[in-house]
């Protein structure tokens, strides 16, 4: 299994589970486009790399803005010469109210940061996957999304629509040498997480290198027959 020379362009990578998606690929040979808003977290994460500058690029972006988006993404292939893989990291959560409690403003932060943006960077993307007859789209989803709790709703709703465009796009790009696939992770173990739920069971949650590992393997040639697929990480939960 191996990515090595593959262009990358991974979002959200500045953030817990982002930055060991990026470690991850780094040390499997790929090419890495990383993206976040904060242009300094980026040299931050770039610096901890270290990898030679033929192997990174760093660009920040409003992934949830069409023109940054598009930026993005001509800057990556412009560069690396291809995009290869999209791993779309970015992404967010907003809760802790009922439906009825919640606030309108509430869900339409939701729907854009979590399915407007994964729709900008695959329709983006696609077209140079489609040209090349090669590609890898993984979005991270949340098991929320298949099994909903409570004072979540608008948090599951947008992961939610994130699955069924995922599968959407898997239908049309079967046959082309692309695929497009959804983890699912339960909490992931991280240190914001930890501080805000300092009662929970760590030992339950899945760590952010075996999120990590899961899409390293959707982006391998060994996993070209895994498409449209909604892949559970939930640890021990």
């Amino acid at each position: 299994m191996s990515v090595h020379g593959k262009a990358v362009l991974i979002t959200g990578a500045t953030g817990a589970l982002g930055q060991a998606v990026s470690r991850t690929f780094a040390a499997a040979g790929a090419r890495l486009a990383l993206t976040a808003r904060s242009e300094e977290k980026l040299g931050e994460l770039a610096d901890a790399l270290d990898l030679p500058a033929d192997r990174l690029v760093t660009h920040p972006a409003d992934v949830t803005d069409a023109g940054s988006v598009d930026a993005l993404v001509k800057q990556t292939a412009a560069r690396l010469g291809r995009v290869d893989a999209l791993l779309h990291v970015a992404g967010g959560w907003r809760g802790g109210k009922t439906v009825a409690e919640t606030e309108v403003g509430d869900l339409d932060f939701m729907l854009t940061l979590n399915l407007k943006s994964t729709f900008l960077v695959c329709r983006a993307v696609l077209p140079y996957m489609v040209a090349q007859e090669w590609g890898r789209l993984v979005a991270v989803g949340s098991r929320s999304a298949v099994r909903p709790g409570r004072r979540s709703g608008a948090y599951a709703a947008s992961k939610a629509g994130l699955i069924v465009l995922i599968e959407t796009i898997a239908a049309e790009v079967k046959g082309k040498g692309i695929t497009a696939n959804v983890v699912l992770p339960s909490t992931i173990d991280t240190p914001a997480n930890r501080q805000a739920m300092p009662k929970a069971d760590f030992s339950k949650w899945v760590p952010a290198e075996q999120i990590a590992a899961a899409m390293l393997y959707l982006c391998s040639d060994e996993a070209a027959a895994v498409n449209g697929a909604r892949i559970p990480v939930y640890g021990g939960a």
